[in-house]
């Protein structure tokens, strides 16, 4: 596999340095300026690099490699140019980067980047590929399977899980080693051309391809199984922009496509332990894969410079996401009787638009005194319908007579902000600030939530620079209007909720009800122009002051002392130390139908301390070459 992977990434880096070169040629005038250098090593491997984790994003290959390049060309008028950069070229994480154009008028561009992904090295599995997103093990590996579970478990321990020792060796046995590496391969083109100082148009497009195979779970009732996911992705992106600049004032104005497909659109697999169908058991398993969709975006931004020493921009976009993929039926169980949970529709016809708006203004009109202003508003319009099923398959092995609705969940963002830095003297300035943020929700636990934020720090800069303070320190109170833990059940169970629900004192994290308070300090000292330390300290106290379930506490601590010294121009010697320190509580309760007593209630009380030494030295041993 690895020398098949090489052969093809050698054929590339060459296809696409030769296929520019030839473009470039005839461009570049016959005296030319070229500069470049070439990273090579070697590496000698010994003990075990059985661990995925190893290799899990790269290729560590042994032997003589090529870790970086670079080509610089240029003519004597320094106006036609050529770039080449690569960087572990011919490796399974290479990438290769191509720039050539005429300065100040075009540019074109080409990148081509690979990134591994190596889940294991030891994968084993009793399944096999007999199709696209289809997994099959044989009939006689089955029966076998199915007789040693009724069969061969031991009498155990009441209250203890029972061993098949028989069953676990045949598992082992018949099992086979496979891959379990996705690789991804994106080539991207570009071109941008400019005709004057005014004017600027861009167009890019990219290709992006995911292949291989990774973990996927699943399960028939309460016996997980773990199954082969193919991934065959491709996602196309397209990007055109044009933009103008005026003597005070400029605008960009671009549009942004992507297009996903998925080549395997059902993940299909035999159950290991059931031969045939039956009205509570399945002999196999069926599952939907993630959907072909589009995503657009248009943009427009802006900025001016007004009267008074005051700036604006502004940007506003709107986007539209799109599936409709078709569904699957309910249950490839051939002997379940699904006509009384018929299918509400054939697809989903998904659609979710946003429109995101930043507007900010800076004033400057005394010099010792800056504003700041900022709104960002973000809307995520979900209107996908909202379709109400009359029950449902679990696990492809029973008919389940409830109503579910899915859940159009949406939501409305708004931040705004306003900051004032005052130079009080020469040395010393303040700042201070207020931030708003706000959330509008449908179907979740609460409608809103407001969060209030005052903020202020000291800088002490002394003109003689051989002393730095920064000092900062922000309150925040978040509030959340009217939670209901039954908001949700509402929506996604028509006819009520079957489960025994949410804790009535439980808040979830992201909606709770909260105070924060944050300092940090910050001081350098100079002693010399040669020696300079560092020391900083930072405190956050989270309080979850409503909660009496969920998080309660989420308090942390930080130190940090560095050093840098300079000896002579060519040694820079450089040691740090940092401690950190996190405390957080949580308390909850185990819950279950016919139990639901306070006793069951546990508290995590968590500690987690970290601390990291460093140090380094950079020393040109011959000025300006090693």
């Amino acid at each position: 596999m690895r020398n098949r992977y090489h052969i093809r990434e050698y054929a590339i880096a060459g296809i696409l340095v030769f296929a520019v070169a030839m473009i470039c040629a005839p461009i570049l005038h016959a005296q030319v300026l070229t500069e470049g250098n070439v990273e090579l090593g070697g590496r000698l491997q010994d003990g075990s690099q059985d661990s995925s984790k190893y290799t899990e994003y790269r290729e560590v290959p042994s032997g003589l490699f090529v870790d970086s390049i670079y080509l610089g060309v240029e003519n004597s008028e320094h106006t036609y140019f050529f770039n080449l950069w690569g960087s572990h070229v011919a490796q399974e994480d290479q990438n290769l980067l191509v720039q050539f154009g005429l300065r100040g008028k075009y540019k074109i561009e080409f990148e081509w980047d690979e990134i591994p992904h190596n889940f294991t090295n030891t994968a084993r599995s009793l399944f096999n590929e007999t199709g696209k997103g289809v997994f099959e093990i044989p009939a006689s590996v089955r029966s076998t399977l199915e007789t040693l579970l009724s069969t061969d478990a031991d009498s155990g321990t009441a209250g203890v899980q029972p061993d098949f020792p028989e069953l676990d060796s045949a598992i082992h046995r018949l099992a086979h080693d496979i891959e379990m590496i996705s690789k991804r391969a994106k080539g991207k083109g570009a071109f941008t051309y400019t005709p004057n100082a005014q004017w600027q148009f861009s167009l890019q497009y990219g290709n992006e391809k995911r292949s291989g195979r990774k973990p996927f779970g699943a399960n028939f009732g309460f016996a997980p199984i773990e199954l082969i996911e193919p991934t065959e992705y491709q996602t196309q992106e397209v990007r055109a922009g044009v933009e103008y600049f005026g003597k005070n004032w400029n605008a960009q104005l671009g549009y942004f496509l992507s297009v996903f497909e998925n080549d395997v659109d059902v993940l299909v697999w035999d159950n290991p332990f059931v031969e045939n169908d039956g009205t509570s058991t399945s002999a196999r398993g069926r599952i939907d894969l993630y959907p072909d969709n589009t995503a657009q975006k248009i943009h427009f931004s802006g900025a001016a410079n007004l009267p008074f020493s005051t700036r604006l921009m502004a940007t506003i976009s709107h986007g539209w996401r799109r599936q409709n993929d078709s569904f699957i039926p309910l249950t490839i169980n051939t002997m379940l009787d699904t006509s009384a949970v018929a299918l509400p529709a054939d697809s989903l016809n998904g659609e979710v638009d946003t429109t995101r708006l930043n507007i900010s203004v800076t004033n400057r009109f005394f010099s010792s005194v800056g504003f700041t202003a900022r709104f960002r508003y973000y809307d995520y319009d979900n209107q996908t319908p909202s379709l109400t099923f009359p029950g449902y398959v679990r696990t492809d092995e029973r008919v389940v007579l409830t109503q579910r609705r899915n859940v159009a969940n949406d939501y409305r963002k708004i931040n705004s902000s306003v900051d004032a830095n005052v130079r009080l003297m020469k040395d010393v300035s303040f700042k201070v600030g207020y931030n708003r943020e706000q959330w509008y929700r449908r179907y979740r636990e609460a409608a809103e939530t407001d969060e209030n934020t005052y903020r202020a720090s000291l800088d002490y800069t002394p003109h003689a620079s051989w002393l730095l303070v920064r000092t900062s320190y922000a309150f925040a109170e978040k509030k959340t209007q009217g939670y209901d833990r039954k908001r949700v059940a509402y929506e996604g169970f028509p006819s009520g909720d079957p489960g025994i629900g949410q804790l009535p004192q439980l808040r979830k994290f992201d909606m709770a009800s909260r105070q924060r308070n944050k300092a940090n300090l910050l001081a350098q000292i100079t002693p010399f122009d040669t020696l300079s330390f560092t020391s900083s300290l930072g405190l956050a106290f989270d309080d979850f002051d409503e909660s009496e379930y969920g998080m309660r506490t989420n308090n942390s601590y930080d130190f940090s002392v560095d050093a840098a010294f300079n000896p002579t121009p060519d040694l820079a010697l450089f040691a740090s130390a940092t401690w950190e320190n996190f405390d957080y509580e949580m308390q909850s309760r185990q819950r279950r139908t016919g139990n639901d007593s306070p006793n069951s209630d546990w508290i995590s009380d968590m500690e987690d301390k970290a601390i990291t030494i460093g140090a380094s030295m950079s020393w040109a041993a011959i000025p300006e070459k090693v």
